[in-house]
């Protein structure tokens, strides 16, 4: 048997590696490709959870409705064809859980004087048969919200001086999709509420793009959508929280105006 050549140094020489073509293509394509798609899928990550991120607390206008109108078209038609929103309502407490809105000097808060009316305003409805939904400021089940009728309730200034004119206002989207059924309801909410409370009346047509306005972007475009500002905590509080039950009533009438008449939105 013969015996190993040893070098001088004591070691063996291992036998020498002559990769092939192939072996040697290997790690230029994989370094290519997987390079790539590691990048694509980690911008593809971040992208998500920038989009998915909301800042609601952070910003003063959030806008989660941006993220829903592409899919809306698939979301109608996954909707039931039987479902029946002709009993439906939303109504939003402007401000709460969210911000105080005004702050008067003896310490009345916006919020709490809207959270209020919207829950009369709710509970009359909902004795009704009608089924209510209460919102706060800001929630994530008004994004794309189905309802026959969306009222949003804010109270005015209670600034010192100057004093706010006596009156309330109603207002709508500047770019509404059902122009007719929101003019109806607008109509049928200031003639009902001025006639319950007596209060001198303005209309507004609105920027849905203006940060505070967010509800108009919000909820479903088809959602007949106003927003209403009962009167001045200063000038009229002897109505806004004095006589909250007259104003509560005057909201639910202007409703119940609109949703029998909805059919004949022209005269």
């Amino acid at each position: 048997m013969e015996e190993p050549n040893i070098e001088p140094s004591g070691e063996i020489p291992e036998p020498e590696e002559t990769p092939s073509e192939e072996v040697e293509k290997k790690p230029a394509a994989y370094s290519v490709m997987s390079g790539f798609q590691t990048v694509l899928s980690i911008a593809v990550v971040m992208a998500t959870l920038l989009t998915l991120w909301n800042p609601r607390k952070l910003l003063s206008t959030p806008n989660l409705s941006a993220l829903l109108r592409a899919e809306a078209a698939q979301e109608q038609q996954s909707t039931s064809p039987t479902e029946d929103t002709t009993s439906h309502i939303g109504i939003l407490a402007g401000h709460w859980q969210d911000s105080a809105g005004e702050v008067c000097a003896d310490g009345l808060i916006e919020a709490d004087v809207n959270q209020a009316l919207a829950a009369r305003v709710g509970q009359t409805l909902t004795d009704m048969g009608y089924k209510v939904d209460i919102f706060p400021e800001y929630d994530l089940a008004l994004l794309n919200y189905h309802s026959a009728a969306f009222v949003a309730i804010y109270s005015g200034s209670c600034t010192e001086s100057p004093l706010p004119p006596s009156g309330f206002k109603v207002a709508s989207s500047l770019t509404a999709q059902n122009p007719d059924k929101v003019n109806q309801l607008a109509v049928c909410l200031s003639e009902q509420y001025q006639k319950a409370t007596r209060l001198p009346f303005t209309y507004e047509v609105l920027n849905p793009d203006h940060p505070s306005y967010h509800i108009f972007r919000d909820v479903y475009p088809e959602t007949p959508a106003v927003m209403i500002e009962v009167g001045s905590l200063k000038t009229d509080r002897s109505i806004v929280v004095g006589q909250a039950g007259t104003v509560s009533d005057g909201i639910v009438a202007g409703i119940l105006c609109y949703l029998n008449g909805q059919i004949n939105t022209e005269k």
